[in-house]
């Protein structure tokens, strides 16, 4: 697999953008619902609507960046939510009204989404069907490896200033900017130029293609039941299982340091299988990994359930990109991938929703029922995978183009 010198500063920008990111917003609910004594079932709703937020972006995102090209779009959507970031970190250090947050933080999250649709889409413009699931494993353990770093500094940093962690995390995001400005260039032909082809509500015609609708959909509660992770890990590990702001840091430091050192691997031993099969099997680990999480007698209990979980995430992560990208036409990789985000983003604020409610409504009467719910809607992914990989193309589920012999030339007869 040959990629341009740029795929690798591309990793190194999404390695630092994640750092600034986990150094910070996994830690927004407990500072809303500590600090500002906000209730976690409106600390639930106001996330899950910034998530829906940003969910439009993603088809905007990718429909841009089919035209004007991805570089353009990544750098742009950088450097408005660097700002953006900034403006809350201001008004966590002043202590002005919680309308701000309230504000500013979706706004954040809709700019910021444009890039994940366009860096995907670049990927893919230079990868080949069957090598798109390493490429996408590579991109992983690049951003892991900032979200291995970033959780535990912000669980530090939050013992003493929650403004900090967005202070730090604006300037990140600043850097990355700049980062992808000068030194990501787009394939020559990827994007088909034209303003005049911009249609959103084209966006829609995608699903008129029965299959990618099927993958849409187990996208869907594939991302609400990974979206528990951040949210619902947070505030069940604060309130429940009783652990501080720095260990529950070091848990999510444990779940990016495992995606750095074994995504690689994973990515190796499922390299030749189809993609559903893999996505099927990460759903079931990370069904498993949730309600050991809800059963966490200790600390070190709660580390194993976290493996666990990462363990699936190394199989769905970077199956669910690959294979939406397979599933799209050469020049509209930007518009599938968008929808495919779209679908992403409001699964996980759906899950966040129900998470975050769960935990303050049924977690009082049966401790460990939000994480029956959610290990049930695992298994629901996984058995809608296996169905869709019986109606793929192999091309599609990621298995390489089998050799064709050459036909021999047979002499032609004389008389």
């Amino acid at each position: 697999m040959t990629l341009p010198p740029s795929f690798w500063l591309l990793i190194s920008a999404e390695a630092l953008m994640t750092a600034g990111y986990s150094v910070s917003f996994p830690f927004l609910a407990l500072y809303l619902s500590g600090q500002r004594g906000v209730p976690m079932a409106w600390v639930g709703l106001f996330l899950s609507l910034s998530m829906l937020v940003s969910a439009a972006a993603q088809v905007l995102g990718g429909e841009i960046s089919d035209i004007v090209g991805r570089r353009k779009v990544m750098a742009f959507s950088l450097g408005l939510r660097a700002l953006l970031i900034g403006v809350i970190a201001w008004v966590i250090y002043s202590g002005a009204g919680l309308w701000a947050i309230f504000v500013f933080h979706p706004l954040g999250m809709l700019l910021g989404s444009f890039f994940q649709p366009a860096a995907r889409s670049w990927v893919a413009d230079y990868t080949p069907p069957a090598q798109r699931m390493k490429a996408y494993g590579l991109l992983r353990t690049g951003s892991n490896a900032g979200w291995a770093i970033g959780p535990a500094i912000g669980g530090l940093l939050a013992e003493g200033s929650y403004a900090m962690l967005f202070f730090v995390s604006a300037a990140v995001y600043a850097v990355c900017s700049v980062i992808v400005a000068v030194v990501v260039k787009d394939k020559p032909g990827a994007a088909r130029g034209g303003m005049e082809s911009f249609s959103p509500s084209a966006a829609a015609a995608t699903l008129k293609n029965g299959q990618f609708l099927r993958f849409c959909v187990f996208t869907f509660t594939m991302c609400a039941v990974m979206s528990q992770l951040v949210v619902s890990t947070s505030l069940y590990s604060k309130t429940y299982l009783g652990f501080s702001e720095r260990q529950i840091g070091l848990l999510f430091t444990l779940n990016g340091t495992l995606v750095v050192f074994f995504q690689y691997l994973m990515t190796r031993l499922l390299d030749g299988r189809r993609i559903t099969a893999g996505l099927g099997l990460g759903a079931l680990l990370y069904a498993a990994g949730y309600l050991g999480l809800g059963y966490a007698p200790s600390y070190y209990f709660a580390a194993g359930a976290i493996v666990v979980i990462t363990l699936g995430e190394l199989a769905v992560s970077p199956g669910m990109q690959a294979l939406g990208a397979n599933m799209a036409p050469k020049h509209e990789k930007g518009r599938y991938l968008g929808v495919q985000g779209l679908f992403q983003h409001v699964g996980s604020a759906t899950g966040i929703f129900i998470g975050s409610n769960a935990i303050g409504l049924v977690s009082p009467v049966f401790q460990q029922g939000p994480w029956f719910i959610v290990s049930g809607i695992a298994v629901i992914s996984c058995l809608g995978f296996l169905s869709l990989g019986r109606r793929l193309t192999p091309a599609q589920d990621g298995q390489p183009a089998p050799e064709v012999s050459p036909i021999p030339i047979q002499a032609t007869e004389t008389a």
